[in-house]
């Protein structure tokens, strides 16, 4: 199915009013850096991952349905836990688990009236467990002086783009101490898990 239409039209607009909307750009590789992506359980199997992986919901869905780190042997067990919630199985997208350990900076990043505002947090684990741990809020210098002290000039180019794009948009983020992702080859430590107005 093409998107392309709609991904112009939500480019064009300055903004992305659902998870629809991000997944169609995330997907199309706009904002940068991702993990390994599939849109399926037969995917990860006919790309010959070995490694855990994550699921989450194009649809939406509460924060508590996303699964970190799951064994490919239980992901079936775990898809059926998320039927069994009323999630469909078409609406599910996998990524490969990132290496957590390895987390340097996570949160959220956006523009305020008073410049860039951060809401983030340096916990080793997955972002939201990692925001209830322990999270912390940055403002104005002190944010950029985070971001670049954490993010590879390339990965804070892409955030930059991002902004220039979406300025009133939302950008969900992780970064590390090693380079990550799909173009981790091009010195990116960042992944760009969502952008968003929703």
């Amino acid at each position: 199915m093409d998107n392309s239409d709609e991904i112009r039209r939500t480019i064009a607009s300055g903004v992305i009013p659902s998870k629809r909307e991000c997944y169609l750009l995330y997907k199309a590789g706009f904002f940068g850096n991702r993990p390994l992506c599939w849109n399926s359980h037969q995917e990860i199997i006919d790309s010959g991952w070995q490694g855990k992986v994550c699921i989450r919901s194009t649809a939406g869905t509460a924060r508590a349905n996303v699964r970190y780190d799951i064994p490919l042997e239980n992901l079936r067990e775990e898809i059926e836990k998320l039927q069994a919630q009323g999630v469909k199985e078409e609406e599910l997208t996998f990524n490969q688990s990132m290496p957590n350990e390895h987390i340097a900076l996570q949160g959220e990043v956006m523009r305020s009236p008073s410049g860039l505002y951060l809401l983030y947090t340096k916990v080793q684990v997955p972002m939201n467990e990692a925001l209830r741990k322990k999270s912390e809020h940055a403002f104005g210098l002190t944010t950029l002086m985070l971001l670049r002290q954490n993010l590879s000039p390339p990965s804070l180019d892409d955030v930059d783009a991002i902004l220039e794009i979406f300025p009133e948009s939302v950008i969900e983020f992780s970064a590390y101490d090693v380079c990550v992702g799909s173009l981790a080859r091009t010195g990116r430590n960042t992944i760009i898990w969502e952008v968003r107005n929703y």
